[in-house]
């Protein structure tokens, strides 16, 4: 363990590197609703089947992952800020592609190879942040960089509205680099982070990371947060995608007010996330995610029995308000165990690992609700939550601690 050090760090790096970050981050949400807006729309040019569709949605997903994966093992390698621009840069080249492809194979490629660049964009921009943001509040921190996949989801819902009807689809792939550009600048005029360069040695940076998560003293750390991250994916994909189908389908909801029901909900997400971001600083990360993984719990259940429409609104904005609640803290806890040169590749790995599973969610809804409906496969998903919240309890409180 090396010994601590005061830091060399340029004016304003918290500020910068959480920007950043933010930026980044952004890209992973607007990349990733991309396509859900578009999907139809390509279908009808190429002739897709609801295979070919679905296919396409799998294929970024497992590019993402790869992605996550090996740009987190360059990054505790080469470094956070210059491995994070590369990232951004595959994600620009090839996001600007898609706009061109001639075929469906080629969209296909596309989509994975763009997938691997927003893959990135979690893990390392949560490991610059935590490193650059002061130990007290590092959870607000994290809070602040998830933000930022929100607001790209937003973004990218004002691009369709925008320039779909006028230009078609493949104009959203195409304004889709510009984000990506501003943030590639930015970049280069961030230095490295302080913390990788003065408590890494150049042999700790040519190690195989990924054993690390796995020596005694990190290995009970990474099988909690493989857990949590897991269930967490799973609850998010399985019960925000299912969301608007069981507003329609099961409760009858006209779609002018389910769209409603569903902005209420998201705002819900955003208050939620800034409420447990602070909490997890405050009363620390491990009481921040069991209360946020039992009020999820809650919530799945009251909507799996709501029966009446002010009870379903009311149980929407409940999972809105807590579905989002313990991933808002994941950058600051995934990264304070783990040593610096080890500590992407944990983020990374971790985050991803949890994203991959996340992808069959929505697929055990579609086979199970024909015999359950909807909300009851939904209500299943209580289950999980509660082993995720029991998980949390059996490791040490990580809250303010000075990075190793």
């Amino acid at each position: 363990m090396h010994k601590m050090q005061k830091l060399d760090v340029p004016k304003n790096y918290e500020a910068r590197a959480t920007l950043a970050s933010f930026l980044g981050y952004m890209l992973d949400g607007l990349d990733t609703y991309i396509l859900s807006l578009t999907l139809t729309a390509i279908a009808l040019a190429f002739s897709l089947t609801s295979a070919e569709e679905g296919l396409l949605g799998f294929i970024q997903a497992a590019g993402m992952v790869t992605g996550g994966y090996v740009f987190g093992i360059l990054a505790d390698r080469f470094g956070r800020v210059r491995t994070f621009t590369y990232s951004i840069l595959i994600y620009s080249v090839f996001t600007a592609l898609t706009a061109v492809a001639p075929s469906y194979a080629f969209i296909a490629l596309f989509r994975f190879l763009s997938g691997v660049g927003t893959g990135a964009e979690y893990g390392i921009g949560m490991t610059l942040m935590s490193e650059a943001f002061r130990a007290k509040w590092r959870g607000m921190g994290s809070t602040i960089v998830s933000l930022g996949w929100t607001l790209g989801v937003m973004l990218a819902t004002v691009l369709g509205l925008v320039l779909m009807p006028a230009f078609g689809w493949r104009s959203m792939y195409l304004i889709g680099i510009l984000p990506a550009l501003v943030a590639a600048y930015y970049r280069f005029r961030l230095p490295e982070s302080p913390v990788w360069k003065e408590r890494t040695t150049e042999s700790e940076r040519k190690k195989f990371q990924i054993k690390e998560l796995f020596r005694r003293e990190y290995l009970k750390f990474t099988i909690v947060f493989l857990v949590v991250a897991i269930v967490a994916e799973l609850g998010y994909w399985g019960v925000m995608i299912w969301l608007p189908s069981a507003l329609l389908t099961e409760y009858h909801i006209h779609f002018v007010k389910t769209i409603y029901i569903l902005l209420v909900t998201d705002v819900m997400t955003m208050l939620g996330m800034i409420i447990f971001g602070f909490l997890a600083d405050v009363v620390g990360r491990k009481v921040a995610i069991f209360l946020g993984f039992i009020g999820i719990t809650f919530a799945v259940i009251y909507f799996a029995i709501s029966r009446t429409v002010a009870q379903v609104m009311i149980a929407s904005y409940l999972m809105g308000f807590f579905i989002n609640s313990y991933f808002t803290t994941f950058g600051a806890l995934f990264s304070e165990p783990y040593p610096t040169h080890a500590r992407a590749t944990a983020v990374n790995f971790i985050f991803n690992t949890g994203r991959g599973f996340g992808g069959i969610a929505p697929l055990i809804i579609g086979v199970l609700a024909p015999l359950f409906k909807i909300s009851g496969v939904i209500g299943f998903f209580s289950v999980l939550f509660i082993i995720a919240a029991v998980s949390i309890l059996t490791i040490p409180e990580t809250k303010g601690v000075e990075l190793k």
